[in-house]
């Protein structure tokens, strides 16, 4: 990867642009200045998701498809801005897929009362190409993309800015640091892993190790006993709730039916230790429950419908780039975990039932593994700025970055955490050590809240197969 050399002529246009004579009038409302940045729409918006005090701002900004060929193909990319006040920090968001945010604060928004954008990535929602020529969707371009969105707003906002994004999203934070360093102050990533393989054998042996073996043995007994003995009964029920939805777009004409209620029940495990955890053990029902009582649980914790035609459309851009760049716990088909042990023979479908994931008509892409150790490399040996934040039994976290020599670097864990993991969790001297770090980052103390909450409308991404969205890993 030549990371150093991704520097783009549209960039220094922008630059230039927005020169010392050019700089928008600091007295002039805000809309105004975003209004006037080249290359730039914005308007204002209604919310009532963004914290007391806030205006909510939707921009759309002008980028290359090619960030390398100057004057080529441009799409628009969708950016939400939150603004609270011109000298306060910034915080750039993203989410690593479309933006979900919708005006929501972030935690290190929420902690240091910052500004905050929230950058919806190239290939997803909004931000999609026309055509899309999927081999421009790489991590160093959506760096660049990134690159070029705070060159424009830096005028406007001249405070510190932090990077930050949960799960995808902090990986994607991540990946623009390494490629333009010095955009930043520093980078908060929330329970972002990095996978070097496809699949990536840490996962596997990581998840044996997670929860208490009582739970672990509940959960497997139940996973079990979904294939062995309710595959009909669960697929009687999966059909019927097709059919009441079939107007929306819930068919299963890229994923068959079949497939994906079995790939919901091999990723049981994995998505309870994800987003439940340790205090819901209670919610695994009995072997000698009724197909209803089954029904319910697995509908809660591992929809089949998350592997249906909505859901794989709006995540097929992640499926493109994990087979790519990103390597996956999953096989090559991302099918989901190379399957457990005690699921493996009870299994009946293969890679080829699972190709539909990736865009229609689009053949599956070589896996570029130097695109993952190239980051990885660069962290442990000139990373900087950095904190990573991780559940302790998140199945992620057994793809966690490795800090290496990184310098003014922490790794910190939520204890039993899940891939809900945040500061606001941690034991108080982790977080102290935290809060040290934005401190010296922004010149801003951190003010913990009596409460927070993650947006929740969060796509629960980063899963292992279709089942769920592999990746917010």
């Amino acid at each position: 990867m030549r990371a150093a050399g991704f520097v783009l002529v549209f960039v220094l246009v922008v630059i230039a642009a927005c020169g010392d004579g050019d700089r928008p009038d600091p007295d002039a409302d805000i809309l105004i200045q975003l209004q006037a940045l080249p290359g730039v729409t914005a308007e204002a918006q209604p919310t009532d998701r963004a914290p007391a005090g806030y205006r909510y701002f939707v921009l759309h900004v002008t980028q290359p498809v090619d960030h390398r060929v100057p004057g080529g193909a441009t799409f628009q990319q969708q950016v939400s801005l939150i603004h609270v006040d011109r000298d306060a920090p910034m915080i750039a968001f993203t989410t690593g897929y479309d933006d979900y945010l919708h005006g929501a604060a972030g935690e290190p928004t929420v902690l240091l009362h910052a500004n905050q954008i929230s950058i919806e990535h190239r290939f997803f929602g909004a931000s999609r190409p026309s055509p899309a020529v999927w081999s421009q969707l790489t991590i160093a371009q959506m760096a660049a993309d990134e690159h070029a969105i705070i060159e424009l707003l830096k005028p406007i906002y001249r405070a510190a800015w932090v990077s930050s994004g949960a799960s995808k999203g902090g990986m994607t934070a991540v990946y623009h640091h390494r490629f333009y360093p010095d955009d930043v102050a520093g980078t908060v990533a929330y329970v972002a892993p990095q996978s070097f393989a496809i699949p990536d054998p840490r996962y596997a042996s990581f998840v044996d190790t997670v929860g208490t073996e009582a739970c672990r043995a509940a959960i497997r007994a139940y996973a079990t006993e979904l294939l062995a003995h309710r595959r009909d009964a669960l697929l009687q029920r999966a059909q019927a709730e097709a059919d009441a939805q079939a107007t929306g777009g819930h068919g299963y004409t890229r994923i068959a039916i079949g497939p994906a209620l079995e790939s919901a029940i091999e990723d049981f495990e994995w998505t309870f230790w994800q987003y439940f955890g340790i205090a819901d053990c209670d919610l695994i029902p009995p072997t000698t429950a009724t197909d209803d009582e089954m029904w319910a649980t697995l509908d809660m914790i591992s929809p089949v419908s998350f592997s249906d035609d909505a859901s794989t459309a709006r995540f097929e851009a992640y499926f493109y780039q994990a087979q790519a760049q990103l390597g996956s716990p999953g096989g090559a088909s991302i099918r989901g975990d190379t399957p457990p042990a005690y699921l493996a023979p009870l299994l009946l479908y293969t890679d080829a039932d699972f190709t539909g994931t990736l865009p229609i008509g689009v053949p599956p892409p070589a896996f570029e593994p130097e695109a993952m150790r190239d980051i990885d490399d660069w962290v442990e040996h000139q990373g900087s700025h950095l904190i990573f934040v991780y559940g302790e039994w998140d199945p992620w976290t057994g793809g966690r970055f490795t800090l290496g020599n990184a310098s003014d670097a922490l790794e910190l864990i939520e204890a039993q955490g899940t891939h809900g993991a945040r500061l606001a969790g941690l034991d108080a001297a982790d977080r102290d050590a935290a809060f040290a770090k934005l401190a010296a980052w922004t010149g801003v103390t951190p003010t913990l809240p009596s409460t927070f909450a993650a947006p929740s409308d969060d796509p629960l991404p980063l899963r292992r197969g279709p089942a769920r969205y592999t990746g917010t890993p």
